[in-house]
């Protein structure tokens, strides 16, 4: 019972940990201004690209808003004592360092996931180019004879001309699409938010799938889903979307996040339980935890405290 005790107890210390760096970072932000590595034009954007690591350390600790740090460190204080502090695995998910990294993963996975949305516009983008250069095409007589002349007809020199015109009138045509592309690029993404979202993912994984976890109840579940469906319909993963969500429905909330974290923490927490199959050795205490098969994870939790 006591090894138990001492094994949540550390859980939980590590998760005020969290939070307290969280806090701490807000409420010195102003002072931290001054620091050439810690102001607010140092946390992380897609234009910096995913290596930059030290940015997205500081992102996922980073809040300027009173109301976005409470209920960050709200729903990270909820998910966090279900999955570590209430877990009954005392060798991984009641490990301070996989507290840590779960913190890290979540956090800065959701970013990388940012990035593959980027890349996706890019690709969008590229193809709708594409489209109008072959929409463009010369194939009147005069370009290729044009060709003949200039390229020895060996070498479409007026295509040149034509897709740079092509490109050019693409980009008149949808300027609110291409604002919206380096808008998305630009806008410095600050907050816990992907954590806590990466987390949410995990426990819908543990619930289903880890014999140390409870279930979730029918009102948990229905607020799980009816967050994440919110969160996928806002995400802008198209490029009319993204043009809607920053000119006609921008909330300043960055639903992509979200819904990267959730994608993140789901996969982070199949990593641990597979980890936790098939590793002969322990990151903890010696002695077994989890469910038993065939009975209820309440229940084991009582017959544990008896003992």
């Amino acid at each position: 019972m006591s090894s138990r005790s001492s094994s949540s107890e550390s859980a939980k210390s590590a998760l005020h940990l969290l939070i307290l760096i969280n806090i701490v970072i807000y409420a010195f932000r102003d002072d931290l201004q001054t620091r050439q590595y810690l102001n607010l034009h140092r946390t992380y954007r897609i234009r910096d690209g995913i290596t930059n690591i030290p940015s997205m350390f500081l992102s996922i600790f980073y809040h300027t808003e009173p109301s976005h740090l409470f209920m960050n460190m709200l729903a990270l204080h909820r998910y966090g004592s279900d999955l570590f502090v209430h877990s009954s695995s005392r060798k991984y998910w009641q490990s301070t360092w996989v507290i840590l990294i779960s913190y890290l993963i979540c956090g800065m996975g959701a970013f990388g996931g940012l990035e593959l949305i980027s890349w996706y516009h890019d690709y969008q983008w590229e193809q709708k180019k594409k489209s109008a250069r072959v929409a463009n095409l010369c194939t009147h007589w005069l370009c290729d004879a044009f060709n003949d002349v200039v390229g020895g007809g060996k070498h479409d020199i007026a295509s040149y001309f034509t897709n740079a015109w092509s490109d050019f009138t693409t980009t008149i045509q949808f300027a609110d699409v291409k604002l919206s592309m380096l808008h998305y690029q630009m806008v410095y993404r600050i907050g816990a938010s992907g954590v806590v979202y990466g987390w949410m993912g995990m426990r819908l994984v543990t619930s289903w799938l880890s014999p140390y976890h409870s279930r979730l109840n029918g009102l948990d579940y229905i607020f799980l889903v009816g967050t994440l469906a919110h969160d996928l319909k806002k995400s802008p993963l198209l490029l009319e979307d993204l043009r809607v969500s920053v000119f006609l429905e921008g909330d300043g909330i960055d639903h992509s996040a979200h819904l990267m974290g959730v994608i993140v923490g789901m996969i982070w927490a199949l990593v641990i339980i597979v980890w936790e199959k098939i590793m002969p050795f322990r990151w903890g205490s010696s002695s077994r935890g989890g469910r038993r098969l065939g009975t209820r994870w309440e229940d084991e939790q009582n017959r544990s405290g008896r003992r």
